[in-house]
């Protein structure tokens, strides 16, 4: 004997669960160590974003875990190919990625207050800190510093990133090409993402065009 009563439909299977946002207090809590933070890196890494990228490092992959060591070349390609400063763009970038506009917001007040502060105040005292001996010499070993950290930086990019003869070629013909010929740096930057691109789609044409050799009689 059958039932009159249609049986229930079935329930829609759940899906992933969407991220929830953090609640206020960890919201207010991320966005300050986002402010302090950068405003900390930006106050003592003179030479602008290339001397950053150590300390960067250092806090975001290392100590917080925020990005990955791949995540954070990745974002330095991608800084150095778009217009702008790489300390304010990596600043957006990683605030937004923790904390949403608000942490990318926090992130760009983080470092743009000491530079404009350290401006400010040599603007007002320009005519007695030009030409003095003192202030020279002590430019002179910032400057000196600056250098060392961006060779760190480059040794740890080569790293991580130098691991194959194509890498290794496009590396070194770049570094001459940069050298030698007055060209400028966003072209050597299309070009070798226009190599990786050739590289990767040519054995897969080459695949494509064997298999459809084996299927034709």
């Amino acid at each position: 004997m059958t039932s009159n009563n249609p049986k229930p439909p079935p329930e829609p299977a759940a899906g992933p669960a969407s991220p929830k946002p953090p609640p206020p207090a960890a919201l207010l809590h991320r966005l300050q160590v986002l402010f302090w933070v950068f405003l900390s890196i930006s106050a003592v890494s003179l030479g602008g974003g290339l001397a950053m990228l150590p300390i960067m490092s250092r806090e975001f992959v290392t100590k917080r875990q925020w990005l990955t060591n791949d995540d954070m070349i990745d974002t330095i390609a991608l800084m150095q190919s778009l217009p702008g400063i790489i300390a304010t763009n990596m600043a957006v970038l990683i605030g937004y990625r923790v904390a949403g506009i608000p942490g990318a917001l926090a992130g760009s007040a983080g470092v743009a207050v000491p530079p404009f502060v350290v401006i400010m105040v040599i603007a007002a005292l320009f005519r007695q800190l030009t030409g003095n001996p003192a202030v020279d010499h002590i430019f002179l070993g910032v400057r000196s510093a600056i250098c060392a950290l961006i060779l760190l930086t480059a040794i740890k990019l080569a790293r991580q990133i130098l691991k194959g003869a194509f890498e290794i070629v496009v590396a070194a013909l770049s570094f001459l090409v940069l050298v030698f010929v007055p060209v400028n740096a966003v072209w050597i930057i299309i070009l070798a993402g226009l190599a990786g691109l050739a590289v990767t789609l040519i054995p897969a044409l080459r695949l494509k065009k064997a298999q459809a050799g084996r299927k034709s009689p």
